[in-house]
């Protein structure tokens, strides 16, 4: 055989064996890149806090109560501003206020019945067991607006802890030569196991700052979501940092070291208040103990002498 007709053999397959190899990469990229998108896709954060599956009762559950607390919803101030605590206590459901006022008004309906219940049956109704009656309804009208008090200062109390650890991280990335948003991603990730609920805020902010939400609006948003007093002097920092074109990174170390002291100092605070709030348990608990066992085996045996005598 020729060299010609080498070339008509192996030219179809070349071709054939380079077109293969060529499918193949295409696809092997295609596929790294899919898995890098689900990847990408499942960390994320949504807007708010709802399963991806959620069961059919609780889903209608969350729609009766959200129904029952429409006629008890105030006006639109005061909408806004439980929403606003709603979203500093971790609560992003669309339908959190509406939940939150069925609650209270469910709650202060409900807590008196028992009473009522019992006093109908053991004693019959009267004046003091209506006065009683309200009373309880009012705590269960108040009591749902202490438990999100009291949630909204534990994550905030939580991001305070762990503020200044957040931002050694935020120095590292920006020293290292990261923009501002990169610089969020990054701490976003590492702080999962840190702090959720900071990596739950800056995912937020990334997704605001990918929309295309000014720096500053999506910064402010951080502090308002969050409640905290350090976050949005943090925000603030950063912000007149930006603006000036100052190094952010040198305005992070002082805040970071600021956050330390005051934590120092607010643990001296609590350490020398201790003596006083410890002193009426010593009085009522400790030292009627302390009397019985030093003085319970005089007295024992002043009164088997007056016995005896």
């Amino acid at each position: 055989m020729s060299g010609v007709d080498y070339l008509i053999w192996i030219g179809p397959f070349a071709t054939t064996a380079l077109l293969i190899y060529g499918l193949l990469v295409y696809f092997h990229h295609r596929k790294l890149v899919r898995d890098r998108c689900r990847k990408a896709s499942s960390s994320a954060v949504p807007l708010f806090n709802r399963e991806a599956k959620d069961s059919h009762f609780k889903k209608q559950f969350f729609d009766w109560i959200s129904s029952v607390g429409a006629w008890a919803t105030g006006d639109k101030e005061q909408t806004s501003e439980v929403r606003s605590k709603l979203i500093q206590a971790g609560f992003r459901h669309p339908k959190g206020s509406g939940i939150y006022f069925g609650i209270r008004a469910l709650s202060a309906l409900c807590l008196p019945l028992p009473y009522l219940m019992f006093s109908a049956v053991n004693e019959g109704f009267g004046t003091g067991n209506l006065v009683y009656a309200l009373a309880l309804a009012g705590t269960g009208f108040y009591l749902p607006q202490f438990g999100l008090d009291f949630m909204a200062r534990r994550r905030q109390d939580r991001i305070d802890k762990s503020l200044p650890d957040v931002l050694d991280l935020f120095i590292v990335c920006m020293e290292a030569g990261l923009a501002l948003q990169a610089t969020i991603n990054r701490v976003a990730d590492e702080v999962r196991g840190i702090s959720t609920d900071l990596f739950n805020e800056f995912q937020l902010t990334n997704a605001e700052l990918r929309t295309g939400i000014p720096r500053e609006v999506a910064l402010r948003n951080l502090g308002e979501r969050t409640g905290a007093q350090n976050v949005k002097a943090l925000v603030g920092l950063m912000i007149q940092s930006d603006k000036m074109g100052t190094g952010i990174a040198q305005a992070l170390r002082t805040h970071a070291s600021f956050l330390r002291v005051q934590r120092g100092l607010q643990a001296e605070e609590k350490a020398a208040k201790l003596p006083v709030k410890i002193l009426f348990p010593m009085m009522f608990f400790i030292f009627p103990s302390i009397f019985v066992v030093v003085l319970g085996p005089a007295v024992i045996q002043m009164s088997k002498s007056a016995i005896f005598n």
